[in-house]
């Protein structure tokens, strides 16, 4: 779970509940976003994320599921 300010998660298009990618620096996975007004601007909070650590630098990001990847056209 991660845990990030309003207008951090609107300025990622976020919203309470969402999934959201969170790149840490030896993994990344899937977390489920919850929108707290006591956190600060630019801070976030990880709960169950086995990628990093309390001092790292993480970033979430919106999963694309509207593009399909590297997959070929279906025939």
């Amino acid at each position: 779970m991660v845990f990030m300010h309003p207008d951090d998660a609107r300025e990622r298009l976020l919203m309470d509940g969402e999934l959201a990618w969170v790149y840490g620096p030896r993994r990344h996975e899937l977390a489920v976003v919850r929108v707290d007004d006591e956190m600060r601007l630019g801070d976030v909070m990880l709960r169950d994320v086995v990628g990093a650590s309390p001092s790292e630098i993480v970033r979430v990001i919106k999963p694309d599921l509207d593009s399909r990847g590297r997959r070929g056209a279906l025939a």
